[in-house]
């Protein structure tokens, strides 16, 4: 358990020593704040561990430590995270490197470090559990903290990495996504006025608490849910909805024309506008390349966080916080439709739509449209 001395971590500790687990619990600089946490567990035999994260020496003596107490190791929680501000137009040069190189030092680099230490010792046991404390602010984005923002989303992309890597030592590999969470560390800000429109991000209007999370990572390590390997898990209160692979249709009012379609053949691009496929992300219009075959545009309507009028398919709603939706499916052409009543469920089977799961560029009207 990296960062276990103290708020998130301590209480991901409590809840694996509930269950009977020995735990290992890391620190940096907080000894005495560790000490207190392994002493308040149940049980007995749990220990603490020291190591700075940026130092990979440190880290692998830490985790060949940590394994050699317990005697063994089946659960690494890469929980141990910084978070500096480094608004990009208020920091020095100097400042700007400093905050990238501490940030990815520990919450990423850290963490891979820790892991590639953990499993060895894994692989040997036959089998484990890896699950990384990623962040909301890895898809919501995090304007003055970019480098922890960034450091989250490259640990999500990292735990999906070795779940499919790792699978076949029966390793599972899984990532939770927390929102705001009250700790410690978060007390102060959330007595403040600004507190309130924290809370106000979730409909439940109050954030998460630790133990909600630590229940999260002790289900993601259980072996019950070595079938959410590779998941990120949303932990948020529904404050942020990530919407994605979503295919959309058109829906007209009333009785509308869906296509039955065959496999889509082969067919050359076609020329001028007709060719481009209007994408609205985020509260920005952005536009595809030239999809081969399509006839003419499918458009989301740009009033995000409302229910999408004129689009229906696997989902209707999107981000009431108007963030990006990451793909949309096209029809291809075809000279065959059928009849659908207003009030059926459209499905699109396979061989039905084409799909663009590559990024989507951040370009003008202009550079797309003719």
């Amino acid at each position: 358990m990296t960062g276990g001395s103290r708020g998130i971590g301590a209480a991901i500790a409590r809840a694996f020593a509930a269950r009977g687990d020995l735990v290992a619990v890391h620190y940096r600089e907080a000894a005495a704040a560790a000490a207190a946490v392994r002493d308040a567990l149940p049980g007995d035999g749990h220990v603490v561990v020291r190591a700075d994260l940026t130092d990979a020496d440190a880290v692998r003596v830490m985790v060949d430590d940590a394994a050699g107490r317990l005697g063994g190791l089946d659960v690494l929680v890469n929980n141990a995270g910084v978070y500096l501000g480094h608004p990009v137009t208020g920091t020095s040069y100097q400042e700007w490197q400093d905050a990238w190189r501490a940030t990815l030092g520990v919450n990423l680099v850290g963490a891979a470090n820790a892991t590639w230490c953990a499993v060895r010792h894994m692989v040997a046991r036959g089998g484990g559990r890896i699950v990384n404390v990623g962040s909301r602010g890895a898809f919501r984005g995090e304007p003055a903290h970019p480098a922890y923002g960034a450091s989250k989303a490259g640990l999500h992309a990292f735990g999906q990495s070795l779940a499919v890597a790792l699978a076949p030592h029966g390793i599972a590999v899984a990532s939770v996504a927390p929102g705001y969470v009250a700790t410690d560390m978060t007390e102060e800000e959330l007595a403040t006025p600004a507190g309130d429109l924290i809370r106000a991000q979730s409909p439940f209007n109050r954030v998460a608490r630790p133990e909600e999370v630590a229940a999260a990572v002790v289900y993601l390590a259980s072996p019950e849910a070595s079938w959410a390997s590779g998941a990120v898990l949303d932990l948020n209160g529904a404050s942020y909805l990530r919407l994605a692979g979503a295919v959309f249709v058109e829906d007209p009012p009333g009785d509308r024309a869906v296509p039955d379609v065959p496999p889509a053949p082969e067919a050359e691009a076609l020329p001028g506008a007709e060719e481009r496929v209007h994408l609205v992300v985020g509260h920005r219009d952005r536009h595809l390349g030239a999809v081969a075959g399509v006839q003419r545009s499918l458009v989301l309507p740009a009033e995000l966080g409302r229910e999408a009028p004129g689009v229906a398919g696997l989902a209707q709603a999107l981000s009431a916080d108007h963030q990006s939706v990451g793909v949309v499916g096209v029809l291809p052409p075809v000279p065959h439709f059928r009849r659908v009543r207003h009030a059926e469920r459209v499905r699109l089977g396979r061989h039905r739509v084409e799909r663009d799961e590559g990024s989507v560029s951040n370009l003008r009207h202009r550079d797309h449209l003719s």
